[in-house]
């Protein structure tokens, strides 16, 4: 028992010190667009929003598909072999392929892209600089969470969250802050952190990079389903937008509703970091009914309520917090965040079986049910936009979480409690 109690505290220490450098960083992240809406006007903000969404959205749609594959590949591989050579390779050429493919698109069709977000041909090189620096934080991240390394992972976010709050700031007292330098700061913050970061790491575990086609072709076959869910997960979180612009709602409203948005995002963000945390432990311990149930049934429930207090104070406090920043200004993503917070309580009591599904690889499941989400949330963005306007579209975004909630819970109740033997 005494055993025990000592690995539960060393545990919770490891725990509370990665949530609270990753809370930390990601809180910083969270506060770019918080203090750029500060210094811009309602359609400028609008402007920005609108146009954050496309590299944000291309992060999702390729980096973040084959970060879940290279997590679990690549700790499956460290515990046999002890390096990461081969699942490190085939994350190398999803990378250089996504940066590719984000190219051409811009490339490709430049007009709309402007034309959606009122952006210059100017801001839109921008654009491509802070995908390129948001590619180089999450490469850097993802090593390090393939490697076992979680601490120094959360110190990555850590850094690149407060380099690129800062740089807004030193932007903005210097007079140089527009539209082009908001995006620039992830590029700066980005090769930053690879330049503090690079020497850090151990480069036996992957070097040489060995090319196996059984891993390509593994990893491959994890990310084409991640891809479809992670890209449809995200799609969720932008639709809102893209519809409101489909109905011709003015640039400050979408503002508005942009910087609610961003508010929810954070808290979204914020709470990733939990299943992300859990699943090397669940991937090496998948097969241990016991380990499971006590993650299930002892730590889901505490972090649950520990996870309900911050939701409650800021559904309280945020008409103060927006009085005493915005003033006059965004009073209507005040309702907006009140709203999407009924979202978060669903959000978090559903993301700690995420773990469990990429462990047991079950992307196609979790893809599929992404997907059911994305049409029930723009059919309802579409019925309730034109009716409620800003508020349809968060009202759309709870119900479409709701339905999440209970097709996980049922999935997970016959046909993944089965396979855990739990």
């Amino acid at each position: 028992m005494f055993l025990k109690l000592k690995e539960e505290i060393k545990e919770g220490k490891t725990l509370l010190q990665f949530g609270f450098l990753k809370s930390a960083g990601r809180a910083l992240g969270m506060l770019v667009p918080l203090v750029v809406a500060k210094f811009f006007s309602e359609e400028l903000f609008g402007s920005y929003t609108l146009a954050r969404m496309i590299p944000f959205f291309f992060m999702a749609f390729s980096i973040e598909s084959f970060k879940v594959p290279f997590i679990v590949y690549g700790n499956e591989e460290r515990m046999k072999s002890g390096k990461i050579n081969k699942s490190l390779s085939v994350q190398c050429i999803f990378i250089l392929f996504s940066m590719g493919l984000f190219l051409s698109m811009v490339l490709a069709i430049p007009g709309p892209i402007m034309s959606l977000t009122k952006i210059t041909k100017v801001e839109l090189f921008f654009i491509v600089l802070a995908f390129t620096g948001l590619v180089i934080k999450a490469f850097l991240s993802n090593l390090c969470m393939a490697m076992g390394q979680r601490i120094k992972d959360s110190l990555i976010d850590f850094v690149f969250g407060l380099l690129t709050i800062s740089f807004v700031l030193i932007f903005y007292f210097t007079g140089v802050l527009n539209l082009s330098m908001v995006f620039f700061v992830y590029f700066i913050a980005g090769v930053l952190v690879l330049s503090i970061f690079i020497k850090s790491f151990d480069f036996k575990l992957f070097l040489p990079l060995v090319f196996d086609k059984q891993y390509f072709k593994d990893m491959f076959n994890f990310a084409k389903w991640m891809v479809f869910g992670s890209a449809a997960g995200h799609f969720i979180n932008w639709v809102d937008l893209l519809v409101l612009r489909f109905y011709g709602i003015s640039m400050g409203e979408i503002g508005g509703y942009g910087l609610g948005y961003q508010i929810f995002k954070g808290f979204m963000v914020l709470m990733s970091i939990l299943p992300l945390y859990f699943l090397p432990f669940i991937t090496e311990h998948i097969n241990n009914p016991e380990k499971v149930r006590s993650y299930l049934y002892n730590k889901r429930p505490k972090i649950f309520i520990l996870g309900l207090i911050p939701i409650i104070l800021i559904f309280a406090a945020i008409p103060y917090i927006f009085n005493f920043i915005y003033q006059d200004s965004y009073q209507e993503a005040v309702t907006v965040i009140r709203i999407l917070l009924v979202a978060v309580v669903l959000v978090l009591y559903n993301l700690f079986y995420y773990p469990i599904i990429n462990a047991l690889k079950k992307y196609r499941a979790y893809s599929i049910i992404s997907i059911i989400h994305v049409l029930i949330n723009v059919i309802l963005n579409i019925i309730l936009i034109p009716i409620y306007g800003l508020y349809g579209a968060a009202v759309a975004t709870v119900i479409g979480y709701f339905f999440r909630v209970v097709m996980i819970e049922f999935y997970y109740r016959y046909k993944l409690r089965g396979i855990l033997k739990i």
